[in-house]
């Protein structure tokens, strides 16, 4: 039987407030996969996954941060304008 791969946790991964919002970076990879991915928790539990893979971890969290500032830290954790509900 073959083993399931272990998930490396990026040291990048930290949470931070911008805007006086806080978030949670996650940034994790396959063990021996190529790329990183990235998400981002909100306050109240809402998870934002980037489709792309990132080359490195730093590349990764640096894509976190210019998005929320772009956005706004406040419409961001809010839903947003490039964020889909889930159906219920």
């Amino acid at each position: 039987m073959e083993r399931e791969p272990n998930i490396v946790i990026s040291g990048a991964s930290q949470r931070i407030v911008e805007d006086g919002v806080p978030f949670k970076v996650d940034i994790y990879k396959l063990e021996g996969g190529g790329g990183w991915s990235l998400e981002v928790v909100t306050e109240d539990g809402t998870s934002i996954v980037w489709d792309d893979l990132f080359e490195d971890d730093r590349a990764a969290f640096e894509e976190a941060v210019s998005a929320i500032r772009s956005e706004g830290a406040v419409a961001f954790a809010s839903g947003g304008s490039n964020v889909v509900p889930f159906k219920q």
